[in-house]
């Protein structure tokens, strides 16, 4: 049957059933009416069910389904504000004192009955109205088309299960390489930027190829930032800067700036950065919007060398846009196409068996070499027969030329969702822009909003709605786009065929017959008339305009609102529909009283703004969802508020209503907690009122004691009695102020029932233990097979590390004052560590031998810890296996003597950021930096100061050193200076300099006020953006300074003998202090007149 129609109504009609064998049928002088009109909605249902097995093409079939949709959605409407007029009884009666409830007695009996007859006529009136399109379909003889027409394939359900959701790549493996020399290696570097175009139809796989070049080690280190912007049809410039802005900056534009202000934030953004901008899918083939476009680029880039990557179905669009090399991706083989069909529908290294791939090589070879159509076709086939897969290859597969190819099988995908609400919610992720990454979160509220999601007395409508996600995930339908710290999807993306798809079975277009339910409006350019906005259910609008009233959205369920708004509009409060409200990213300081009103609101995403929440909050008993920021102060009795599944934290306090045992009704609670101010709770009785343990679904706590307390401590005792569930996987313990960790804590197990025995947490995987000032010993952590991560901080009394664990991948020990010495297994132990923090120990002299066979070490800092005298010896078998490690920091350890060669030496080939600081008893910098200008190839950020002999060992060692990636260097050389030293220490940074001409942007440079000497070498740094010169013995800076074109900003500090500067037209910014002998006269300062300059901190 035509897919949308029926999947939409027979939705609604389920919410109808529901809707009313739940609240209507119990209602005394109603349940006669409501009886009906559940038989009459169960025989349309039925009708719809068989309808849907069947391929009917009539377009009286099509008419009529418009019709009953219309009647059907009325229905809703009208029963859903009768719902609405039952929970607000129900709410007034709360209110309503109990004296004065007694004396109403008699009138409110007497309104009961009339509100009964109200709503007995309008459920006569919707039972009326399906009678009469039950007599059309039959006098149309609706039913007998529907009896004679063709089955369509028979929907099987989908198995949900741990099969891996990332995106398969296969068969563009040469592709790769090549692509990544052409933007490290071939890509001309005197040009401001070159542009590389993939061209390739629909579904080839332009994107998924562009986002695996996008995270390319490689190209990570060779450029500063990169930029992915989605482009699609509309291809607006200022749209376009704006999203370029948001993404280097992290901030969300408020859609009112004027194009100058955004590019003048763009450059400032871009100031001595090289960058690779990603633009996905371009359409325009407008010469002269692109020139205005790539000509606003050019002028806000300062660095030489960029690279921007276009995809593009179209190769007139490759062609306008001057590409330096246009990339024609081609087919995948049948072999390819198979392998892909093998890894969507098989274990991996699993055997498949004949029969299928007998079937499924025919099905590879009509996919026509398509990356997309081939995933989507290996989604549909997992888990079905052999019988199945042959009547998809006869039946669904039809061969044709490539985007009807495509276009085929993204159908039969969707025709195979096991049920209307899945496609359904398929439909919906239309409503979204294409390209835009979508939270799965968000998603889910908005199809529960929507009635989309059926519970069961099994799962509730987040569970279904999760498994509708994966089972779209798994058929390709969306594709991953982030995952959080349990390698969970986070967000998603929808291809653009697929939402082409998607946006054909959603019945959405405004000019055809059905009415707009679903809009997302970026910028309003008119108001909505009032009869597009009362069918609407689902509004997502930026910027506050004063056009378009909300009042006329009388059908809505959603609403988000971002962009200016300052305060809720008032008109809101007459939408009884509404079950989401969104206004995260908007301005709104406060939420009004009569936000309680909204009985039906499921979802509150509040602003950041908002510092309290408003007491009739508690009346909402619908809401389930409650995203607030920590500085938002709850109301009162959160307790009432049962079906609470999202509370992300709770302040507690000795008042009636902000008690810790408001959170034990909260039994459904999900996600995070944080509960602040633990130094409120009494004792152990008080804090087993929160009942914590009987909340299986929260998976991360945090147990927070403020600092600044007086009180008598009860720490110790409050904790006992917030046991957590077994599930657990992230626990913190900060401010803590007993001695010892009560016995769940201290073992890390909890009890299994009232008097069970004691289990471990199985699941945790993270450990966070902060400002426990008064413990000794970390609790008992080898018995927890699953953790990962492990964080000790500001544990003041902890001496030693007692407690064994093994498989870390993350550890943190930090401002641990009186910590003496590290487990000697601590790094045999934790193979998989990949970060190490290790800081403000300070009477630590020695950590254990072992570091360098951390083998998966990306990130290693180590600082502050004063005695350090040694970080072990260096462990022979490393040598035959090299690291990882991306980032080393060593800092402000003034005892220690040596960081052995060996250890640098595996370190060396990938390191990419390198900070030798404060290290002035290190004996063997020299030969430090030989290992490094013999290995080291891939840093980009070098900083050396306050460690002694900065110099290669051998004459000429640098010579070879490969610098080209470096970005940012750092180095001082005043400690131990001596004039015999100071040829090689000129040699050094000179070699350093010369090899890094062409990408090095910031410099900053400590010499000697005794020694003459500026490294002649800057004055070939051609993009080098910002230069610090501090304590060089000059009288005046050379004229070439001014030659470098990229530079912007110079720093000059305690330069106690420079007296003149050159002239330097590129400068923007000038900062001097502690130069007493420098003047700036009248004349450097007027031809200097657009400078601004600071002295001494003052502006001049």
């Amino acid at each position: 049957m035509e897919g949308v129609s029926s999947a939409a109504i027979e939705v609604l009609v389920q919410n109808l059933i529901n809707l009313v064998k739940d609240e209507f049928s119990l209602l005394r002088g109603l349940d006669k009416d409501a009886h009906q009109l559940q038989r009459t909605l169960g025989m349309i249902q039925a009708y719809l069910i068989d309808a849907e097995k069947k391929s009917i093409t009539q377009e009286s079939v099509k008419i009529w389904l418009r019709e009953l949709e219309a009647v059907a959605f009325d229905a809703d409407n009208v029963l859903d504000e009768l719902s609405y007029l039952l929970l607000h009884k129900k709410v007034k009666k709360m209110k309503t004192p109990k004296g004065k409830d007694k004396v109403l007695s008699c009138f409110s009996s007497f309104n009961g009955i009339l509100r009964r007859r109200d709503m007995a006529h309008t459920i006569k009136q919707i039972i009326l109205d399906f009678e009469c399109m039950n007599k059309r379909a039959t006098d149309l003889g609706l039913q007998s088309m529907v009896v004679n027409a063709l089955a369509a394939v028979t929907h099987t359900s989908i198995e949900t299960d741990s099969f891996s959701l990332d995106p398969i790549f296969i068969g563009r493996d040469d592709d790769v390489p090549k692509l990544v020399d052409m933007l490290t290696q071939t890509l001309p570097r005197e040009r401001m930027f070159s542009i590389l175009a993939l061209v390739g139809m629909g579904g080839m796989g332009k994107t998924t190829l562009t986002r695996k070049l996008f995270n390319h080690e490689r190209l990570k280190v060779r450029f500063g930032s990169l930029i992915w912007v989605h482009v699609s049809q509309n291809f607006d410039p200022v749209s376009l800067f704006n999203k370029i802005l948001c993404k280097l900056t992290k901030k969300t534009s408020n859609g009112v700036e004027s194009r100058d202000n955004i590019l003048e934030k763009l450059q400032e953004a871009l100031k001595g950065k090289t960058y690779l901008l990603v633009l996905d899918d371009v359409w325009n083939d407008d010469v002269m919007k692109w020139e205005d476009f790539i000509n606003s680029i050019l002028g806000v880039t300062s660095t030489k060398g960029n690279g921007i990557i276009i995809t593009t179905r179209s190769q007139k669009v490759a062609s306008i846009v001057n590409s330096f090399h246009i990339h024609l991706l081609n087919g995948l083989s049948d072999e390819d196409c198979w392998s892909i069909i093998k890894a969507k529908t098989f274990d991996e290294n699993g055997e498949v068996p004949s029969a299928f791939e007998m079937i499924g090589r025919k099905i590879a070879k009509r996919c026509q070499g398509l990356p997309l159509a081939t995933n989507v076709v290996g989604g549909v086939l997992r888990g079905k027969s052999v019988e199945e897969w042959c009547f998809i290859n006869e039946n669904w597969v039809s061969d044709g030329e490539g985007g009807d190819n495509i276009s085929n099988i993204l159908k039969m995908s969707f025709d195979h969702l096991s049920s209307p609400s899945l496609k359904k919610c398929f439909s919906f992720c239309s409503v979204f822009p294409k390209g835009r990454e979508i939270k799965k979160h968000d998603l889910i509220e908005l199809w529960m909003a929507e009635g989309f999601l059926q519970p069961s007395e099994r799962d509730d409508m987040e569970c279904v709605g999760n498994m509708f996600f994966n089972v779209l995930l798994q058929n390709s339908l969306l594709q991953v786009a982030n995952k959080d710290d349990y390698g969970n999807v986070s967000e998603c993306v929808m291809h653009d065929l697929v939402h082409d798809l998607a946006s054909s079975t959603l019945a959405n277009n405004e000019g055809g017959s059905t009415p707009l339910r679903y809009m997302f409006l970026n910028e309003e350019a008119s108001p909505i008339p009032k009869k597009v906005a009362k069918h609407m259910r689902t509004l997502f609008l930026k910027c506050e305009t004063s056009g378009t009233k909300l009042s006329d959205f009388e059908c809505l369920h959603s609403l988000t609102l971002s962009g200016g708004y300052k305060e809720l509009p008032n008109s809101i409060r007459g939408l009884v529909h509404l079950r989401n409200l969104n206004i995260s990213n908007s301005n709104i300081v406060k939420l009004p009283k009569w936000i309680g009103e909204l009985h039906h609101l499921q979802t509150l995403r509040a602003s950041r703004y908002i510092d309290e929440l408003p007491s009739t909050l508690k009346y909402m008993f619908n809401i389930r969802h409650l995203h607030i920021y920590s500085n938002t102060k709850l109301p009162a009795e959160i307790g009432r508020l049962t079906n609470l599944q999202t509370l992300p934290h709770f302040t507690v306090d000795k008042e009636k209503g902000y008690q810790i045992e408001e959170l034990g009704s909260l039994k459904n609670l999900k996600g995070t907690l944080v509960i602040c101010n633990m130094e409120m709770v009494r004792d152990k009785e008080e804090a087993l009122k929160a009942n914590m343990f009987q909340k299986p679904n929260l998976f991360d706590l945090v147990f927070e004691w403020s600092d600044d307390r007086e009180d008598e401590r009860n720490d110790e005792s409050v904790l006992e009695g917030l046991q957590p569930n077994a599930n657990l996987k992230k626990l913190e313990i900060s401010g803590f102020k007993g001695k010892r960790f009560p016995t769940w804590s201290e073992k890390m197990t909890v009890r299994d029932g009232p008097q069970g025995p004691w289990v471990p947490l199985p699941n945790l995987i993270q450990i966070t233990i902060s400002d426990c000032s008064e413990i000794e010993e970390i609790p008992t952590l080898e018995h927890l097979p699953n953790l990962k991560s492990l964080s000790l901080k500001k544990l003041k009394k902890v001496r030693f590390i007692n407690a064994s664990f093994n498989h870390l991948t993350s550890l943190e020990i930090r401002e641990l004052e009186a910590l003496e010495c590290l487990p000697e297994w601590l790094f045999y132990n934790n193979q998989n560590l990949t970060f190490l923090n290790i800081s403000k120990c300070r009477v630590l002299k020695e950590l254990p031998d072992g570091l360098n066979t951390l083998h998966s070490l990306e990130s290693l800092y180590i600082s502050d810890c004063e005695n350090l005298k040694s970080i072990g010896n260096p462990s022979g078998e490393a040598r035959q296996s090299q690291g990882i490690l991306r980032r080393l920091s060593i800092r402000r350890c003034g005892e220690l003597m040596e960081l052995p060669c060996e250890m640098l030496e595996s370190w060396a080939p990938t390191i990419e950021d390198l900070v030798l600081e404060g290290l002035r008893r290190l004996k063997n910098l020299p030969m430090l930096i030989d290992c490094l200008a013999k290995s080291s190839r891939r840093l980009i950020q070098l900083t050396i100061r306050g460690v002694p002999k900065l110099k290669g060992a051998s004459s000429g060692s640098v010579e070879s050193w490969d610098l080209s990636s470096l970005k940012s260097l750092s180095m001082d050389v005043s400690v131990e200076w001596t004039r015999e030293d100071s040829v090689g220490i000129a040699e050094t940074v000179e070699g350093m300099l010369q090899t890094c001409s062409n990408s090095l942007r910031y410099l900053s440079l400590k010499g000697m006020e005794n020694w003459e000497w500026l490294p002649q070498s800057i004055q070939h740094l051609t993009v080098v953006y910002s230069l610090e010169l501090e304590n060089i013995g000059v009288e005046e800076l050379p004229q070439w300074l001014g030659n470098l074109s990229s530079l912007r900003w110079l720093y000059l500090w305690n330069c106690n003998k420079l007296k003149r500067l050159p002239s330097v037209d590129t400068l923007k910014y000038l900062e001097i202090s502690d130069c007493p002998e420098l003047r700036i006269d009248l004349e450097w300062r007027s031809h200097h007149r657009h400078l601004e300059i600071k002295v001494d901190g003052q502006l001049v």
